[in-house]
């Protein structure tokens, strides 16, 4: 019997072959941002303190860009003797819902705040202390969350707040799938596994299975 290389490639392609499926769908999810502490002191013996706000459960759908707290300044210290702040830390916590499977996650990043607060100036600085980017798998998306974005905040009194904010890049894991062969298909592996078999035999694998060298 003669084996068909086409038909034999069939077969192969049967016990090895896979696809992946990557889609492009718009994907529903939902957020919020908790901050720890809420309210950060400047140095001992000052009395300017910087407020951070939380962000309620907001919905959003794909990739896009989200602010994590709002932040101002309060002080009534002279410029001769501003308040300072060294090394204050914070912590941000963002909470993710997959709204298609329910699955759902808390991702933490902190940072602290250096500089001087005075009743007509702020100069305050931050610092990212921990991992800028995180993924997590949520049902059968991949959730790519970079902080980073600083906007200082204006001397108290300020219309126009300072904000931490961040991006959530959001995509579909690719899911492996095992094609679904064709009648076609089918009737050349019927062909093939006999083939299969020959080459086996040929090899000795079917004649004697435990004298393969392991």
């Amino acid at each position: 019997m003669r084996c068909s290389p086409a038909a034999f490639g069939v077969v192969l392609a049967m016990f090895t072959g896979t696809s992946s499926m990557a889609r492009a769908d718009l994907i529903p999810w939902a957020y919020n941002w908790s901050r720890s502490p809420d309210k950060i002191g400047a140095d001992s013996p000052g009395t300017g303190y910087i407020t951070l706000t939380d962000e309620s459960l907001k919905t959003a759908v794909g990739s896009s860009d989200i602010v994590a707290t709002n932040i101002h300044v309060f002080s009534t210290a002279s410029p001769n003797t501003p308040d300072r702040f060294t090394a204050k830390p914070y912590t941000l916590s963002l909470y993710l819902l997959d709204q298609t499977s329910g699955a759902f996650t808390t991702l933490s990043f902190s940072g602290h705040f250096d500089g001087t607060l005075t009743a007509t100036s702020a100069n305050i600085s931050n610092t990212f202390t921990g991992q800028l980017t995180q993924n997590v798998v949520l049902g059968a998306n991949l959730y790519t969350t970079t902080i980073g974005a600083y906007t200082s905040p204006g001397p108290p009194g300020a219309s126009n707040s300072g904000s931490i904010s961040a991006h959530a890049e959001v995509t579909v894991q690719p899911m492996p799938i095992i094609a679904t062969p064709e009648p076609s298909t089918l009737a050349l592996s019927g062909l093939a596994l006999p083939c299969l078999g020959i080459v086996l035999w040929r090899r000795g694998i079917l004649r004697h299975p435990h004298s393969r060298v392991q």
